[in-house]
């Protein structure tokens, strides 16, 4: 089996999913983490064996690390498989503490554009760190810029503006994010106490204009847009 920063890499540079959102249910971004790696490695392992020739067992579901690296012919592995899964994990959810007030990092304030560019920058960093089989760095970069992929799916509006697949563009050294909303423009109607449904102006959707939540700690500030 290739090494696991390779097969993690693939998750972003593979071919794109449809969303399934489940009304009511919230995943955090360490079960997200940990069912993307899931996913691909099983898909990678596939398309390996088909490539050679040989026959695949799809392991159970819902998909377990070890039962993930025994369909891969791994099993030896699997305690490595599993220690490199939380490693991404917590590179992951790090992210929310060390850098809670960088909007970039998180997709907040408008800064889709500066998100994005960490996202190509961190895979950069992957591919280099790949090339000299220095995997250590190659997945600690993975959960950090997985978290700000994340991010921008759950802090903007790309699926409520009709989006039905990811924005594979956020991959992409040079291609265009969206249309963002100017921080002077508004993009939404207060909330009725706590149910933001809806709220987005009607403007916003009907053109496609991509926005962002904001976040402040500041509890007099009043965000633009």
């Amino acid at each position: 089996m290739y090494g696991l920063a390779v097969l993690c890499f693939l998750l972003l540079e593979s071919g794109v999913c449809g969303f399934g959102i489940l009304r009511g249910e919230s995943l955090t971004h360490q079960v997200i983490t940990e069912r993307a790696i899931l996913n691909i490695t099983v898909q990678v392992c596939r398309s390996l064996a088909l490539s050679e020739g040989r026959d695949f067992s799809f392991p159970p579901q819902p998909f377990a690390a070890s039962s993930v690296a025994a369909a891969c012919g791994a099993s030896k592995s699997s305690k490595s498989f599993i220690k490199t899964i939380q490693h991404i994990k917590t590179k992951n959810w790090q992210t929310d503490i060390l850098y809670a007030l960088s909007a970039h990092r998180h997709c907040d304030n408008e800064k889709l554009i500066e998100g994005k560019k960490l996202i190509t920058d961190g895979l950069s960093v992957i591919k280099a760190s790949n090339n000299q089989q220095n995997f250590v760095s190659a997945t600690s970069s993975l959960g950090r810029i997985l978290h700000t992929l994340q991010d921008f799916y759950s802090h903007s509006n790309w699926v409520e503006i009709g989006s039905k697949f990811p924005n594979s563009n956020l991959i992409r050294g040079n291609a265009h994010v969206g249309n963002i909303a100017a921080k002077t423009r508004a993009t939404c109607r207060s909330c009725s106490g706590d149910d933001c449904r809806n709220n987005i102006l009607k403007d916003i959707l009907d053109n496609k204009i991509l926005t962002s939540g904001y976040f402040s700690q500041n509890p007099f500030s009043k965000p633009s847009g």
